[in-house]
């Protein structure tokens, strides 16, 4: 800019002079000076070349900067999203529910599936940890068949629910027990709601755990049903729950009902039925009566007022029966609930319906535990042995109203199983039958 304000004077000055000057020396000196300018603007013209040249250059420099600049931002903002996901899984709750033990028979292959007792909406989102000296961890269910070589002994298997670096989330510990069974004959009753009615699980069981050399049971009950060959009596009425057993359903007595301060009698109940009484009492009950979404339970209110009436009656009639709480299965897991009710009943919450299920199970163990009742009450874990992902009645359906492509969603209520469901109950009731209660 120098530069250019004094070649600017200095072509002021040669007009000044031209009109001032006329000899040749002053001509000549004239000369001179326009040659100097003419050398300055030369100069100037490169340097102004050269000052474009590295404009060019810190223009592409300032593009180069502005994309890694762009890159960075990008990369930060995945960053962020990692770690927000991140903290999601670390930051939320997954609770397990295992039972403390599962009874194991030689020669029967044995599982636990995943998702029927990690209280996740995606259990599989999780590292799955094994922890144990027997068995095979596969992608959805944990799988061990023992041998004779195995018999009267505990395997303990730990199962830790960790994030992808490891960090545990959640942890539980159970014990797989592999007995000889040592049952002697016995006279079993068997209640139930609709889970029970066809009497499916009760027969399958039962067949299998003859067909293993277990000791031949008397089987009792007003209803008759079974599975193939295998006919057998039991007390299984569909849409009854705890308290129908004590009071009635609809126009229907309880099979039980006497004139005691309870109203039921299980001694009266045999008296009228021609039964000399009972040994055990195995109840599988009840969807019917528990629905609501993430519900708590309470010794205090329903469904466990009524189930303490029944367990206490058949404790005074019968002090030396034995009673075996089943679990009830978790439903469908392909929306079989959300199929079959609509959205603005309890019911129709699939994973809702999941954590209460998983919260009763608990209360029966709990209640199998106290002081009072685990001489006589044992809680049998059906849900973590039952396959709800593949054992529950689907049907196909388009994936939306526009295409032709289908996929399976659940059906029957989302709570009844397909039959491959009852037997894998049944499967469940023959490892019970077969340990006893020798131990």
């Amino acid at each position: 800019m120098k530069k250019m304000i004094g070649l600017l004077m200095g072509l002021v000055l040669v007009g000044m002079f031209l009109s001032g000057c006329s000899s040749n020396d002053q001509l000549s000196a004239l000369e001179r000076r326009i040659q100097n300018l003419e050398n300055q603007i030369m100069e100037l013209e490169t340097e102004i070349s050269t000052s474009e040249i590295h404009l060019a250059e810190y223009e592409d420099r300032i593009a180069v900067l502005e994309e890694q600049r762009v890159n960075t931002r990008t990369k930060i903002t995945q960053l962020e999203t990692k770690v927000t996901a991140l903290e999601d899984i670390t930051n939320s709750t997954v609770t397990l529910f295992l039972a403390p033990e599962y009874y194991l028979v030689p020669g029967e292959t044995f599982q636990l599936f995943y998702r029927s007792f990690i209280q996740a909406v995606d259990p599989y989102r999780y590292y799955i940890r094994l922890t144990g000296t027997v068995g095979h961890g596969y992608n959805r269910y944990y799988e061990w068949t023992p041998d004779n070589d195995n018999l009267n002994s505990d395997y303990s298997l730990k199962v830790d629910i960790c994030t992808d670096q490891g960090d545990i989330l959640a942890t539980a510990t159970t014990l797989l027990k592999v007995r000889k069974s040592t049952s002697t004959s016995k006279r079993i009753l068997c209640i139930g709601d609709s889970l029970t009615a066809n009497g499916y699980w009760v027969a399958h069981g039962y067949s299998q755990y003859l067909a293993s050399g277990g000791t031949t049971h008397t089987f009792l009950g007003t209803i008759t049903g079974g599975y193939q060959s295998t006919t057998l009596h039991y007390e299984g009425r569909g849409g009854w729950q705890w308290s129908s057993f004590v009071g009635g359903f609809g126009d229907t007595d309880s099979p039980f009902k006497a004139s005691t301060p309870s109203g039921i009698s299980f001694s009266e109940y045999c008296s009228r039925n021609g039964y000399t009484g009972i040994d055990e009492l195995y109840v599988l009950m009840t969807w019917n009566g528990i629905g609501g979404r993430f519900r708590t339970f309470s010794m205090l209110s329903e469904p466990f007022v009524s189930a303490k009436k029944i367990i206490d009656q058949f404790h005074a009639d019968y002090p030396n029966g034995k009673i075996t709480l089943l679990g009830i299965p978790q439903p469908s897991v392909a929306s079989g609930l959300g199929a079959y009710f609509e959205i603005d009943v309890n019911y129709g919450d699939n994973y809702g319906q999941f954590v209460t299920a998983l919260r009763y199970n608990a209360m029966l163990l709990t209640f199998s535990q106290m002081d009072d009742y685990k001489d006589f009450v044992r809680y049998i874990d059906v849900a973590s042995q039952f396959d709800s992902e593949y054992n529950m009645p689907t049907i196909t359906k388009p994936v939306n109203t526009e295409s032709s492509t289908t996929e399976l969603v659940g059906t029957s209520m989302g709570m009844h199983p397909s039959t491959a469901g009852y037997l894998q109950i049944g499967d469940v009731f023959y490892r019970a039958l077969w340990q006893g209660w020798s131990d």
